[in-house]
């Protein structure tokens, strides 16, 4: 007799693709890295200020991805939360190389090597992370509220002070002879 467990529901990726962009790997790697693993809002954000070359490549293809999840959402009446999506994985991977001829000293042939690189992003709907300054300003707070209930408790109960324990601790000792 097998006991049915109720499994999670699995979670939705949604993927974008750029392929074929006229940049090297390594230096898409730079934009990547800056927001990998942050939610969408704050990964455009980022990408808005950034004043690198693939900044827009990344701005417009972290769009289409968040454009392609909310297309999925309503075509397969999933219930999506745009604030929600996380940029959960960014690959970037090299392409192919175009190769082309330049003179060099003494009318040598010299290759010049155009690289172009695919980048790949994935979306994931999870819930925001808090900050520490978040976390510690809410546990703040709820430390305030179990102080002032510990209070008002104590204001109606009557007793203002719970009264010392009496033990060989509390009070002077009187030494026997």
């Amino acid at each position: 007799m097998a006991v049915a467990t109720q499994q999670p529901e699995p979670k939705h990726r949604f993927t974008a693709k750029l392929r074929y962009a006229r940049m090297s790997a390594r230096k898409m790697r730079y934009v990547v890295d800056l927001v990998r693993g942050k939610d969408y809002n704050t990964a455009l954000a980022i990408l808005r200020a950034c004043s690198k070359r693939g900044a827009p490549y990344c701005k417009k293809l972290l769009e289409s991805a968040a454009a392609n999840a909310l297309d999925m959402a309503r075509t397969r009446n999933l219930d999506i939360d745009a604030n929600n999506l996380h940029l959960v994985e960014a690959l970037v991977d090299g392409g192919p190389i175009i190769k082309r001829w330049r003179p060099s000293s003494m009318r040598r042939p010299t290759m010049i090597r155009k690289r172009l690189c695919h980048v790949t992003f994935v979306l994931e709907e999870r819930p925001l992370k808090e900050s520490r300054r978040e976390r510690a300003r809410r546990q703040k707070q709820e430390r305030q509220k179990i102080a002032s209930a510990a209070k008002a408790a104590r204001k109606e109960s009557g007793a203002a002070k719970p009264p010392p324990a009496a033990g060989p601790e509390s009070g002077p000792t009187e030494k026997k002879e």
